[in-house]
């Protein structure tokens, strides 16, 4: 019974590694933008598709496919935000975003995407074979390497965004930019140079937790919208605009799904996260690591 348990928390928190990347780029662009960016499930799926397609066309190795996935889907992200979205934000600066504008424009960028993604890759699931080695054995148990390599890769990126928020001249821009827009430009900042940046920091965020899942599942177009109600639910968990609390609510989500999903039934599996959102909320509305000064890390 013991080994079962380990085995079902060691998936939870694998996958919710995935859905804590996804809440991260969330929560980086709520926290610099003051948006909710509601097609961010399908720069997840996108991650994902340009992530095999490297991998298959390309005859890429694992590692290079994944890192060159993220570095062109942050490129995909800081090109929508420059072309779609700031020219809807007010006075065409980039620096006070028209809120209700952006939520619809999101929905539509949802939308288009997928069909994008349908032209060009099909409504079929498509496998994303990778070889990741034999297990690795502690006892009885045996630890698949795709699970290794999402929370390594993960815990990864999270210890790198963090030092380069809170160690470089960018990332302190980007947290200055994210704090007051205002101050910010009176302070030499090039603003929507650091929106821009923080908008495709999110985008790379959400294409390495769509290759590292990829494994896993199957790629496909419809992907993304499963992941954005997780992410969603994982970043409000956590405190919506915490990026650690976003870190924190996608495993504690991961961890309640697959605990639910192995005692009670796999049929309810969606359930189990809201339910624990539901808790959450009721005991500490402001999530767990709820914070009123932004982009906190």
């Amino acid at each position: 019974m013991l080994d079962y348990i380990i085995d079902l928390v060691i998936i939870g928190v694998s996958i919710g590694m995935v859905y804590g990347l996804v809440a991260l780029g969330i929560s980086l662009i709520y926290s610099g933008l003051d948006i909710v960016h509601f097609a961010h499930g399908e720069i997840y799926m996108f991650g994902a598709f340009i992530g095999l397609t490297l991998f298959q066309k390309l005859a890429l190795p694992y590692v290079p496919t994944l890192i060159l996935a993220i570095i062109l889907t942050g490129l995909l992200g800081m090109f929508i935000e420059r072309v779609f979205y700031r020219r809807l934000t007010s006075g065409g600066g980039g620096y006070t975003v028209a809120g209700m504008a952006m939520v619809v424009s999101g929905f539509g960028m949802s939308i288009l995407l997928q069909n994008i993604a349908f032209l060009i890759w099909g409504p079929k699931a498509l496998p994303f074979p990778v070889p990741h080695g034999m297990p690795i054995e502690f006892g009885d148990l045996a630890l698949p390497m795709s699970y290794v390599w999402i929370i390594g890769t993960a815990l990864v990126l999270m210890v790198v965004l963090n030092l380069v928020l809170k160690k470089t001249m960018i990332g302190l821009a980007m947290r200055a930019v994210a704090y007051n827009k205002d101050i910010a430009y009176l302070s030499g900042i090039n603003v929507p140079l650091m929106i821009s940046l923080t908008f495709g920091v999110a985008c790379a965020l959400g294409a390495a937790a769509g290759v590292l899942i990829g494994p896993i599942n199957y790629v496909q177009v419809q992907m993304g919208v499963g992941i954005l109600v997780k992410a969603f639910a994982a970043a409000v968990v956590g405190g919506f605009g915490s990026l650690p609390g976003a870190v924190l609510g996608g495993v504690l989500v991961g961890v309640v799904e697959s605990l639910g999903a192995g005692f009670i039934s796999g049929t309810y599996k969606d359930v189990y996260a809201f339910v624990l959102l539901i808790i959450v909320l009721m005991v500490r509305p402001a999530g767990l690591l709820g914070v009123s000064i932004k982009m906190k890390a």
